[in-house]
C-alpha cells in the first residue's frame, strides 16, 4: 500500500453517533449530530436525548407511546458499533 492509498483509507473514516431505542414491538433509530456530542463533567461522551429526539421530529410524549424498554447511546466508526451508554426503563408505576 503506497503512503497516498494510506492516507486516503485514513480520511474515509467516518464517526457517526445514534441512539437506538428498543421498544416492546419495535426498534427506532435516531440520527445524532456530532455537533450535539460533547464530553460531559464525567468527561463521557454524552448527547441530550431530548435534543436528539425534537431534531429527530419526536418529543418525549413520542417515547412513551412507543413502549420504550432500552435506550442506547452508540457511536459507530466505519461498521463497528460501540455502545457508549445504555439505559433500561424498566420502571414499575
Amino acid at each position: 500500500m503506497s503512503q497516498n492509498e494510506q492516507c486516503q483509507t485514513l480520511l474515509t473514516t467516518t464517526i457517526q453517533y445514534k441512539y437506538i431505542i428498543e421498544c416492546k414491538d419495535k426498534s427506532v433509530e435516531l440520527e445524532v449530530e456530532t455537533r450535539d456530542v460533547f464530553y460531559n463533567a464525567d468527561d463521557e461522551l454524552d448527547c441530550p436525548l431530548d435534543v436528539v429526539l425534537r431534531k429527530n421530529d419526536y418529543s418525549f410524549n413520542d417515547l412513551m407511546s412507543w413502549d420504550a424498554r432500552e435506550i442506547r447511546f452508540i457511536k459507530m466508526v466505519d461498521n463497528e458499533t460501540m455502545v457508549i451508554n445504555s439505559v433500561p426503563l424498566n420502571v414499575n408505576l
